[in-house]
This record gives C-alpha cells, sequence and structure tokens, in this order.
C-alpha cells in the first residue's frame, strides 16, 4: 500500500523584545495578547486533544527572543497585570450592555470566562508559558525548532560574523531553554542566499558572504523552510502571508520541475540542510482575508475594537466593507464555520497528495500568533483540522518536520537555492528599501563599534552584544517598511544604537567608574536582559 502523505503545520511563534520597551499601543501588550489568546489556548485544545484520543502532531518553534520574555520575571507580573484590566473591562461592558438592554451583554461575559480560563492555566503552569511546548516536544507531540537569536535577518547583516553571532547565541538559548539541542531552525523571514558578494544595504560596501545554508549546517541544524518559489521557481509576486503569484494546481510541471510537496536537500561546504518547501494552496486558505478562511462573515473582526476596554464585539461582515458598518459577533454561528473551514482543508491536503505523483508532505507554514490573536477561531480550527484527519484515516497523516525529513532519508534530491524570502514579492525588498537604509547604517555602524569595545574593555562587551542583537531584529525595518507601527520602531532603533554609542565612549574613558557610567550600565541591565547566560553577563 502507498504509505499516507505527511501534513506537517508549522507554527513559528515570534515577539520582538518588548519588555521594558512600553506596554501599550506598542510594546508588552504585544506578548502579554498573543500569551492570552494564542500560545495559552494552543496548550489547552492540545490538552483537549490528548484527552479525546485524538493523534496531532506539530512542528513549533518560540524565537529564543520570545523564550527569553516569556521566562522574564517581568512577563509574569505584567500579563496577570493584563488580564486583570481585560476582566475589569468585560465586566464594566457587561453592566453597561444589562443596563441599556444591548444584546452584546453575553459577548462581554464570553470575554470574561476567556481571560478566567486563561489565567487560571497560566496559574497552573505557574506562569511558565514555555514548559508546556517542552513537556509536548518530550511526548513527541511537537518537534520544537529554533531561531537566529533576535531573528536577525541573516542574508543582509553586514558580515558572516554577525549572522554566526545570530544563530550561535540562538541555538544555545534554545538548548538551554528546552533542554536538547534543535534539529530544526526557522531562518528569520525564511530569507536565504548563496554564497556571493553582499553590497551591505547600509553603506553599500562588498563584503564577501558565506551562503547561509552553509552556517546552519555548520552548527548541526538538519532541517530549514523556505517559501515555495525557491524551490519550484515560481513567477510572480508571493506576498508577505500568502502565496500569490503565478499559481499551478498540484501535478502539474514547476518552472524547475521540482515540487513543494517533496523534502529536498541542500548541499553546502558544511554539509547538507534539508529543506521544507510551504504549500501554496493550503497555506493561503488560512493567510488570506480576502480568500481564505478568516474573512469569512462569521468570524471575530479583529480591527473594530471597544473604545474603552478594547474588546472587540463585531463580526468580520464584510472583508471589505468599513469598520462602522460591522454587525454584532455571533458566538453560535462560527462553530458550524470552523467544521466547515476544517473539512475543506483536509479537503486540499488529500487533493494535493492525490495529484501530485511524488507528493509525499505537505507543508502548512504560519505565523503561530495568527490563531487566535489575528484569527480569533483560528486554535478552535486547528483542532478541529486534526479531528477531521483522525475521523477520515485517510492518506494524509499529521507528522512533525523531522519525521518527514527521517523518511526522507538519502532519497532527498540535492536541490540549488536561489537568495529570497517568504516577504512581498518573494526577495528581500520588504527589510532592504529606501527607507530602511539608515536602518542598516546604524547596523553596521554599531558592529564596528562593538568591535572596539570588544578590545579596548571587553567587561562592557556582553552588555554591547546585547545591544547590537536587540537592534539586528528583523521586525524593526519590517515595521518601517509598512508603517504599521513605524514610531516605534525608530524608537527602538534609535535607542539600541544609542546605548552601543555610549558604551562605545564608556570604553575609551580610563579610571574608576562615574557615577553616570554606573547609572548606564544599570539602566540597561534592568531594561535589557536577555540572553544572560550565552553573553556571560
Amino acid at each position: 500500500p502507498t504509505p499516507p502523505v505527511s501534513f506537517v503545520l508549522v507554527l513559528h511563534g515570534h515577539i520582538p523584545a518588548v519588555l521594558g520597551h512600553g506596554v501599550w499601543p506598542h510594546g508588552a501588550d504585544w506578548l502579554h495578547e498573543a500569551a492570552a489568546e494564542t500560545y495559552l489556548p494552543f496548550v489547552a485544545a492540545a490538552r483537549a486533544l490528548d484527552a479525546d484520543g485524538v493523534p496531532w502532531k506539530a512542528t513549533v518553534g518560540l524565537t529564543p527572543i520570545l523564550c527569553e520574555q516569556l521566562r522574564d520575571p517581568r512577563f509574569p507580573r505584567g500579563f496577570r497585570r493584563y488580564v486583570r484590566h481585560r476582566l475589569a473591562a468585560a465586566s464594566r461592558d457587561a453592566r453597561e450592555f444589562a443596563r441599556d438592554g444591548h444584546r452584546a451583554e453575553l459577548l462581554a461575559r464570553a470575554w470574561r470566562a476567556h481571560y478566567e480560563e486563561a489565567l487560571a492555566l497560566f496559574d497552573a503552569l505557574d506562569g511558565d508559558l514555555v514548559a508546556p511546548f517542552v513537556r509536548l516536544a518530550d511526548e513527541g507531540k511537537v518537534e520544537p525548532i529554533a531561531c537566529a537569536a533576535t531573528h536577525g535577518f541573516l542574508p543582509l547583516l553586514p558580515s558572516d560574523a554577525a549572522a554566526e553571532r545570530q544563530l550561535e547565541i540562538g541555538l544555545a538559548a534554545h538548548r538551554r531553554h528546552f533542554g536538547r539541542s534543535a534539529r530544526g531552525l526557522w531562518m528569520p523571514e525564511c530569507a536565504t542566499r548563496p554564497a556571493g558578494t553582499l553590497v551591505t544595504p547600509g553603506f553599500g560596501r562588498r563584503v564577501a558572504r558565506r551562503d547561509v545554508l552553509s552556517l546552519l549546517a555548520a552548527r548541526g541544524v538538519r532541517f530549514t523552510f523556505v517559501e515555495t518559489h525557491l524551490v519550484a521557481g515560481r513567477a510572480g509576486r508571493p506576498a508577505y502571508g500568502g502565496s500569490g503569484g503565478v499559481r499551478w494546481n498540484p501535478g502539474e510541471a514547476t518552472p524547475t520541475g521540482r515540487t513543494p510537496y517533496a523534502v529536498h536537500r541542500a548541499e553546502t561546504e558544511a554539509g547538507s540542510v534539508a529543506v521544507l518547501a510551504r504549500d501554496p494552496r493550503s497555506s493561503e486558505q488560512v493567510w488570506s482575508g480576502e480568500v481564505g478562511y478568516p474573512g469569512d462573515p462569521a468570524y471575530l473582526e479583529f480591527h473594530r475594537k471597544a473604545a474603552r476596554g478594547g474588546l472587540r464585539y463585531w463580526s468580520v461582515t464584510d472583508a471589505r466593507g468599513p469598520l462602522d458598518g460591522k454587525e454584532l459577533y455571533e458566538p453560535a454561528t462560527t462553530a458550524e464555520r470552523v467544521a466547515s473551514h476544517a473539512v475543506h482543508f483536509c479537503d486540499l491536503l488529500e487533493e494535493s497528495a492525490a495529484a501530485e505523483p511524488s507528493a509525499r508532505v505537505v507543508v502548512a507554514m504560519f505565523d503561530f500568533e495568527l490563531f487566535g490573536h489575528w484569527w480569533f477561531e483560528g486554535i478552535d480550527f486547528l483542532a478541529a483540522v486534526f479531528r477531521e484527519l483522525a475521523r477520515r484515516d485517510g492518506p494524509v497523516r499529521p507528522a512533525t518536520a523531522w519525521e518527514a525529513v527521517s523518511e526522507a532519508g538519502g532519497a532527498a534530491p540535492a536541490i540549488p537555492l536561489p537568495a529570497g524570502s517568504w516577504g512581498k514579492d518573494g526577495d528581500f525588498s520588504v527589510w532592504d528599501n529606501p527607507e530602511t537604509r539608515e536602518y542598516w547604517r546604524s547596523v553596521e555602524r554599531a558592529g564596528e563599534q562593538v568591535r572596539a569595545i570588544a578590545s579596548r574593555d571587553p567587561r562592557l562587551l556582553p552588555a554591547a552584544l546585547r545591544q547590537l542583537l536587540l537592534l539586528e531584529a528583523s521586525d524593526w525595518p519590517f515595521l518601517v517598511e509598512n508603517g504599521s507601527a513605524r514610531d516605534y520602531a525608530e524608537r527602538r532603533i534609535g535607542e539600541h544604537a544609542m546605548a552601543v554609542e555610549a558604551l562605545a565612549a564608556l570604553s575609551t574613558r580610563s579610571g574608576p567608574r562615574t557615577r553616570e557610567d554606573a547609572l548606564l550600565l544599570a539602566r540597561l541591565a534592568r531594561r535589557d536582559r536577555a540572553f544572560a547566560p550565552e553573553l556571560g553577563g
């Protein structure tokens, strides 16, 4: 009999370093929202699947900087405070709706129950949101994957040394948090490039760079993920978070003759790395708010929020319609829609498996926070997909990425990979454009200053490296380019660049530290705490 095709669900969890850098509207509440609406509901859904004996598997990445924040003592305090505020808002809304005879009273009470359940689970976990994922990994249900330390955009960093530092610190932090070395790694923004000359996006210097995948192979990473076009050679413009561009149906020839429904491998000077590519058909159904499930009129509208408290009481109604045209959310109608969409999704998986003669794997790759946070019903959808696959017991089975790679073994064909990412246009233009030029200059200057600090006063090096790593996060140029939180991103770029500059100035001075020097070091240590074991301070 033909062996089943592996359905590999990949959830990339990442929030940039926000603790110590504001709360709302941009700052720590990003982390609090993701915990309350994505991470905790996922853990609850996993427990429910296990209790019902439903087989499921997922490949989950919690980036090193995300783990550092989830296990920072400031996070449990801030999260509990955040939930208390949301509970108070829900109670206030319920009272006002009841007074006015408004049927949204039941929604307000449902919000209160949602946050009460989240807080109860958080307390049961002793405030440690990484621990349940470690346990799921120990049970073989989750394959934990690593990432670069602060999600630095590896192909555009100004040197191999900078990329290697991001990888080494990220892999070491992953070992510390998960108690095991990572077999797989999510390249930030799925961005890679072959060996060659990089014209740095800051000052335009020409530097020789190694193949990004060779940096992974040299550090024992066995597999990674790329956007579809890097394997299939599809023309067109893949939109960030969607397939876009020129499409094909499974079974049709791709421009390269290669299929995203098989495991491939990239051969590098340091060894081979297995490569898994995204399935555009199933992924688009979840990513797209226009043609995908999240745009269904019955689902909860993300963008319209109550003026006080910020709770959401409206449905999508019309994905293209104005916010003031949204109708009241009806939770009773969504269960049927979730079940229907799960059936459709499983149909797509089976169609792809049947139509592609060489299909061995279907990889659905998403930002973790899309589920539950952006798409409120998303966690319920994932659980429904696993329940539907179990009910069918058909040609597609859940598997981790490592299981799919192991099954392919030495039969995985070697392929060359061009430069590219999963960003808009499939290239680096989201992060490398005229709007981000000054950001990359800041990165280059800070790198030079850190090298000077290392030679002049090594005692300052841990603090300086931490600031450089935080500056290198790919989130900042992304937010600058798309404008969604540009002011916040530019402030963060300035804060970390100025911190490196101040430490560089301090490294030039001889004699005992002044009071101002001590205050600077104390302020930075209080604000930014990530990777102390890896940085040595």
